[in-house]
């Protein structure tokens, strides 16, 4: 499936549905990082395959300053009716942009924290590497990277098309520029899946 064909997927997907990754809730491993974290969130945010908005509200909410990327232009103009609820401040804070999440249309960005709720698993294997580099070069130095991935199940393991990822192959995409701060394995969804919380060196 081509890139064109990827979009024509999710535009369809988010005008006819079904879209159960599209809770409305921030999942709570997202916020108990936020509550740990020793001094008020500053700097900016990305959310990755941000959806109709609900995590990019939330980290603009905190008082970062958001940016949310999505190919799909009808979950990003959802994203738009979502954020002109939102308090003044908060909405000065958040912005969306639609874009191919392995070729981001921005670089050096400094961002503190980068979040991707399940957009990463469902991209094509070749894809995979550049948007490793993506994420990388925009992060900031000691910055986080916070990803929720499908594993990859045994019998997928020969299929170029299949969601998700092998045992080790999300910390060598990533690896040398980030290093791994905590792996947990997360409460099963359609399949195996984790949260992988990643630090810029």
């Amino acid at each position: 499936m081509d890139n064109n064909e990827r979009r024509a997927a999710w535009e369809e997907r988010y005008r006819a549905g079904p879209r159960p990754w599209d809770t409305g809730i921030t999942p709570p491993e997202v916020v108990a990082f936020w509550q740990q974290q020793p001094t008020p969130p500053v700097g900016l945010a990305v959310d990755i395959g941000c959806g109709t908005g609900t995590n990019a509200a939330y980290l603009a909410g905190l008082g970062l300053s958001a940016i949310g990327a999505d190919l799909s232009l009808t979950a990003l103009l959802l994203a738009q009716q979502r954020r002109e609820t939102l308090a003044l401040p908060v909405q000065q804070r958040l912005h969306f942009a639609q874009a191919d999440v392995s070729r981001l249309p921005f670089h050096n960005a400094n961002a503190v924290y980068i979040l991707d709720v399940g957009c990463f698993h469902a991209l094509p294997i070749d894809a995979r590497r550049d948007y490793a580099k993506g994420i990388v070069h925009n992060l900031a130095p000691g910055g986080h990277f916070h990803l929720y991935a499908f594993d990859r199940l045994p019998e997928e393991a020969g299929d170029p098309d299949a969601r998700g990822f092998g045992e080790t192959e999300v910390v060598d995409l990533f690896s040398p520029g980030l290093s791994v701060v905590e792996i947990i394995r997360a409460r099963p969804d359609r399949k195996p899946c984790r949260w992988y919380l990643l630090r810029k060196r």
